[in-house]
């Protein structure tokens, strides 16, 4: 719902010189914009206040140009936008991430990249993103997360997929074969396997719960987009010998 100055995040940000509530940025390239406004939380919880010092967290409310010189807004591979757009209202959420996590605060007092997504996952619940979505949200910036913060991280995660494929496979093959105890065992075994995500093992459960209904459709938008860039691919080779209007291929969007 939208503030009294019509920003849909007014009641949890502060837009720094714009009583509007709008946020400025300006698009650089195809991807990358440039943040034209300091951005503040004004929410009352980050869940971080049994976790660091409260003038840390003071630090941690606000990003501005000098703090996020570039940013892509919310990372989201193309075949997921159709359950996440890479703006939206979260997007002030996701400036303040994308500073914590990309550019790195100058103080970080305690700060680990867990407490960040944590952070996150709290800007968006006040922000009114619904569970389910802002859970998922959650749980892709902890899969990256994981994926960048070690070796060890990486096999674990590695590990994690692996036994959900199982797993997925399993829940199916319980189904056709009449078998309830390869059902049984399939729906617990998210848990378990969940603690190889470390602390962020929420982030674990989450993500083995929802595989099984994001994957078809994300799959199905994988192979459709292949198949435009094929013809995309196709065309401009086949126009003018490849000469022709290629401002409009597959790498724009």
């Amino acid at each position: 719902m939208a503030g009294a100055n019509g920003a849909p995040w007014a009641s949890s940000f502060q837009i720094e010189g714009d009583p509007s509530g709008h946020i400025v940025l300006k698009q650089m390239d195809g991807k990358a914009f440039e943040l034209g406004s300091t951005i503040t939380y004004i929410g009352e919880e980050t869940g971080l206040e049994e976790k660091l010092d409260p003038v840390i967290i003071d630090a941690l409310r606000w990003v501005s140009p000098e703090r996020l010189r570039h940013t892509d807004l919310t990372s989201v591979p193309l075949p997921l936008r159709w359950l996440v757009s890479n703006y939206g209202i979260h997007t002030p959420a996701a400036l303040i991430h994308d500073w914590m996590i990309d550019e790195g605060p100058p103080v970080v007092g305690g700060l680990t990249p867990q407490y960040a997504d944590r952070y996150f996952r709290f800007m968006l619940r006040d922000l009114r993103v619904r569970w389910i979505r802002r859970w998922m949200m959650w749980a892709a910036v902890a899969l990256r997360t994981r994926w960048k913060t070690g070796r060890r991280h990486k096999v674990m995660l590695g590990t994690w997929v692996i036994a959900a494929v199982a797993g997925m496979g399993a829940f199916v093959a319980g189904f056709v074969i009449g078998s309830p105890v390869l059902v049984i065992v399939a729906t617990i075994a998210p848990f378990p396997f969940a603690l190889l995500w470390g602390r962020q093992f929420g982030a674990g459960i989450v993500a083995s719960f929802n595989a099984p209904w994001v994957l078809p459709p994300t799959v199905i938008g994988l192979i459709g987009y292949g198949i435009y860039a094929f013809l995309e691919w196709l065309v401009s080779k086949l126009s003018r010998g490849g000469s022709g209007d290629q401002s409009y291929g597959y790498q724009d969007f």
